[in-house]
């Protein structure tokens, strides 16, 4: 295996544009504007109000979204009439009926920061946890992506098939044949879109008729009903590739001595690594941690043991399936430079990765339970 450098953000123009040229993303930035609802201009005291309350987001039809923050008492985030969830980042969340009688609906659309470039393929995403007093489940969301506002005169589903054939937006489904069913953690829905070119809004929700939509029925109050939390959407472009049973190095975390925590300068690294791997879902990641010759063989080890897991912990907490991961760590046995300088120590105490479609990876031992979180 080839060895392969992912190198520090640096702010020199002339780097910087060099790193473009090369297709390397520097900044791997969510195009959605406010995209876990926490700049709120009011704080919400009654149904319906996402649109008056959250600044970038819209209801396109007359389905009456709600918005949910831990400043309200009546619309709380974390304990509301619909049921108990805290937030999965921030104060806030949307709330909205996937699934009703008569067909009703609720829609979000969200506004990105610049228009998508035509060709170029991007990561969507979206966290959702069923509300408790839900009777029901579904199994798909739809996402709609349109170069302008939608406006619907309708609390009934958006017809997409209509729409469809006038070629008024692209269409695309996620769907989970577990259902969305989850009422104790919040779940992502995941996928890739390839753009046509300017499209600067999308729209999440079920626009499906209740005689199309495939539902799980669940413990709760209210009948017919799929009421969903949403929170944390994201639009990213998926600028760099990789190559399989390659050998990556993460140089931007240089871990202190003795020391494995990861630094923030690394976190923009990091989560387009996660984006690239759920663009993947093929993919498995094999994680390896290094020490430089400072200490004795054992507690490097360890040290380089506990570097390696770090990132795999980070991983999982950007939303990476646990059973995807495993890491190991090396000590000082596999130097990138001499130990005799400073410099060199530094180059040492470092982590590496490696993608491939194995399901589990001989080179490493250390494993997340296969247990999702």
């Amino acid at each position: 295996m080839r060895l392969r450098y992912i190198s520090k953000l640096l702010i020199a123009s002339t780097l910087l544009l060099t790193f473009q040229l090369m297709g390397v993303s520097v900044h791997a930035q969510n195009l959605v504007k406010n995209p876990s609802f926490e700049d709120y201009e009011i704080c919400p005291s009654e149904y319906g109000c996402l649109e008056k309350a959250v600044p970038s987001w819209y209801q396109p039809t007359y389905g009456s979204t709600d918005y949910f923050n831990l400043c309200s008492p009546g619309m709380a985030a974390e304990d509301n009439f619909i049921g108990v969830q805290s937030p999965f980042d921030g104060n806030g969340y949307a709330g909205m009926y996937v699934y009703a009688p008569k067909d009703y609906r609720e829609y979000l659309t969200a506004e990105f920061k610049e228009p998508l470039e035509r060709g170029k393929k991007y990561v969507f995403s979206f966290q959702v946890s069923l509300a408790e007093e839900s009777q029901y489940g579904v199994n798909e969301f739809g996402i709609l992506f349109t170069g302008k506002r939608l406006d619907f005169h309708t609390k009934r589903n958006i017809p997409v098939n209509l729409m469809t054939r006038k070629k008024f937006f692209n269409y695309t489904l996620v769907r989970n044949h577990e259902y969305y069913a989850n009422k104790n953690k919040w779940t992502e829905v995941t996928g890739i879109y390839i753009a046509d070119g300017s499209e600067r809004f999308m729209t999440i929700g079920n626009f499906n008729g209740n005689h199309k939509t495939r539902t799980l029925k669940t413990v709760g109050n209210l009948k017919k009903v799929a009421y969903y939390y949403v929170d944390m959407v994201s639009m990213v472009a998926l600028n760099r590739g990789y190559e399989l049973d390659e050998i990556y190095v993460l140089e931007n975390l240089m871990f202190d001595i003795n020391g494995f925590d990861i630094r923030e300068e690394a976190n923009e690294q990091l989560a387009e690594l996660v984006d690239y791997l759920k663009a993947h879902r093929g993919y498995n990641v094999a994680i390896y941690g290094h020490t430089d010759n400072v200490g004795s063989k054992r507690y490097n080890e360890e040290l380089s043991e506990k570097r390696a897991k770090a990132v795999a912990e980070f991983l999982v907490e950007k939303g990476l399936q646990p059973h995807r991961i495993e890491w190991r760590g090396h000590g000082d046995k596999n130097p990138l430079a001499r130990n005799e300088t400073e410099e060199g120590r530094g180059k040492n105490r470092r982590v590496e990765f490696v993608l491939s479609r194995k399901k589990r990876d001989y080179y490493a031992s250390g494993v997340f339970e296969d247990d999702d979180q």
